[in-house]
């Protein structure tokens, strides 16, 4: 049936868009959220931190659950109620009375779109609608979470400005809802359904393969590669995300105002758009390992800039570096977990990495407020972000081949 060519492309954009929603508000925007509730509630950037860092541990208690679910329920009835929670967060945020209040709000309530409104979701979407070029489709997607960081820290930013933060969080809350949604409404979960089989080729067999071979929790957690991804992965996850909570907070501390920092992080998220269709592309056509191996050294070299006491100029060639090599994360994770445990697999594999990855991003966040708290600047954590970045990538060498040796398809075009 001709028609059922077109509900991947669909699918596809819902995967965009409910990126956009999950990371452009929780992720990209915290650090322009957290500078109105510091003045506030006059809490150190140790204390700024603590939202984010209860965020990821919520996520991680949340995502081992979750991953089974997404694997046995409907992806749409999850996406909605990930959407509510994450307007709710918002409202919630609003009428916040004390400092304390805040990272409980971040860590009950927002760790589910943190979770469900990611690449847990969108990816698993995608990887049971694409099989040619799945990497290319998750770059596509993963662009979504950069049109959500160009679009929301600004947006939040000038309704602060004009309303005041609290029924800026409230408006906010109604805009998450009726654009997101709606979208989630258009999500289906298995191809079948609408009379669509994705088309085989060259990795597919493999994928079949390693669906059985890593049928079971027990196989997938006795693997070498689950831990080496995991920690190598969690490195680059724990860096990205305390930099960009941070970013606000040391922009202003190297003398740009709030405008400039809010367009700061939007350049960052915008960099990311190119990040993600190239690295989307080249998972698609090269070894994995090595499309990760660079999208951690572009994130080193970014991270570089920032060192010191950067001016204007420095600090938005690093957010630019730093962006192009953060929209290949989630692609290229995403392609390299499909290829080796099998779309079957997917949702668990990735729910069962989620606890591995969690000291990461709840440790950093916090110790890149300690020390700017102790130092007076973020110099020291920034250095030490590059380190964890130069480990990670002495690790992917040990990581088994994902596909086998099997070589993707070649000339083939974009489609499911």
């Amino acid at each position: 049936m001709k028609s059922a060519q077109y509900w991947p492309w669909l699918q596809l954009v819902v995967a965009f868009l409910i990126q956009a929603t999950g990371t452009g508000a929780l992720s990209y925007s915290y650090s322009v959220i957290a500078v109105p509730l510091a003045e506030t509630y006059d809490a150190s950037r140790m204390a700024l931190m603590l939202g984010l860092t209860c965020m990821t541990l919520g996520a991680g208690a949340v995502s081992p659950m979750a991953g089974i679910a997404i694997d046995r329920l409907s992806l749409r009835v999850i996406m909605i109620f990930a959407i509510l929670m994450t307007s709710l967060g918002f409202i919630a945020l609003s009428f916040t009375t004390a400092m304390w209040q805040v990272p409980t709000i971040y860590g009950l309530v927002f760790c589910f779109g943190y979770v469900l409104l990611g690449p847990l979701s969108a990816s698993t979407l995608l990887a049971r609608w694409f099989t040619r070029n799945r990497g290319l489709a998750l770059g596509i997607a993963g662009a979504g979470t950069s049109f959500g960081g160009f679009l929301f820290p600004p947006l939040i930013q000038w309704l602060t400005d004009m309303m005041g933060w609290r029924v800026a969080l409230q408006i906010f809350a109604g805009v998450i809802a009726l654009i997101a949604i709606p979208v989630a409404l258009l999500a289906v979960d298995r191809p079948a359904s609408k009379g669509y089989t994705p088309p085989a080729d060259g990795a597919s067999g493999h994928e079949a393969q390693a669906g059985t071979r890593f049928s079971s929790t027990d196989a997938i957690v006795r693997h070498r590669s689950f831990w080496l991804i995991a920690v190598s992965v969690g490195f680059l996850f724990a860096a990205f995300t305390a930099t960009v909570g941070s970013l606000m907070p040391f922009i202003l501390d190297n003398g740009a105002s709030r405008e400039q920092g809010a367009m700061l992080i939007a350049n960052l998220a915008l960099a990311a758009v190119p990040g993600t269709l190239l690295f989307g592309w080249l998972a698609d056509r090269f070894d994995v390992r090595l499309a990760l191996a660079a999208v951690m050294g572009l994130a080193a070299l970014g991270l570089t800039l920032f060192w010191g006491e950067p001016n204007m100029q420095r600090m938005l060639a690093g957010c630019l570096i730093l962006g192009l090599g953060g929209g290949g994360m989630l692609p290229v994770w995403s392609s390299l977990l499909a290829q080796v445990y099998g779309v079957l697999n997917y949702g668990r594999v990735m729910g069962l990495m989620a606890p591995v990855l969690l000291p990461f991003n709840l440790l950093t966040p916090l110790l890149a407020g300690w020390i700017r708290d102790v130092s007076g600047s973020y110099h020291v954590a920034f250095v030490g972000f590059v380190v964890m970045l130069l480990l990670a990538i002495a690790m992917l060498p040990l990581i088994e081949r994902s596909g086998a040796g099997a070589a993707p398809a070649k000339g083939t075009s974009v489609t499911g």
